[in-house]
């Protein structure tokens, strides 16, 4: 056994350990070439962005992969439907919500003081709170308390009516000692 330990250690030479790093560096090259291209295959769809990407490794290997990773988008695009899925089932999900509270021939609830008020009505008759308005983006009409439009995804600006509101239970509670 310790014959061989020795005839290994005499085989072993600069030259010979030269080629191993050589080969070594060559495999882990290739190695990483190959998740990038699987990494930016998940994460982009623009081939142009592909080929780029895994250029940056080939020609710069040491530099390229710190590169890339600055590069590479944050998600991938499974991810990103991901996203825009729950987005919009967030969206039917308020929807839903919202005609189910609504039977047939009942009325809805003011977002603002919670009285019954028609599907059909612009302004709560009783704080004077406005209950549709138009979509900043796409101009239809959508309910004030809707965060998104459901017909062009757009965010809308949550408008606060604490003054009106304020005004409307002071008025209750003044009528309410009487």
């Amino acid at each position: 056994m310790q014959e061989y330990i020795e005839q290994l250690w005499e085989t072993v030479t600069i030259e010979f350990m030269f080629k191993f790093f050589v080969v070594y560096f060559f495999v882990v090259w290739m190695a990483l070439v190959l998740w990038v291209a699987k990494d930016i295959s998940n994460r982009s769809n623009s081939r142009i962005f592909q080929t780029f990407c895994v250029l940056l490794i080939i020609l710069l290997t040491p530099l390229g992969v710190f590169l890339y990773l600055l590069l590479r988008p944050r998600m991938s695009v499974y991810e990103k439907y991901q996203e825009e899925i729950e987005g919009n089932l967030l969206i039917l999900w308020d929807i839903v919500h919202e005609r189910l509270e609504k039977a047939p021939g009942e009325m809805l609830l003011c977002h603002n003081c919670h009285i019954k008020v028609e599907d059909d009505y612009i302004m709560c008759p009783e704080c004077k709170t406005s209950l549709k308005h138009n979509c900043k983006s796409c101009r239809k009409e959508i309910r004030s308390s809707w965060a998104v439009c459901p017909y062009c995804k757009t965010k809308q600006e949550k408008k606060t009516h604490q003054k009106k509101s304020q005004k409307h239970k002071a008025k209750k509670q003044k009528n309410s000692n009487y």
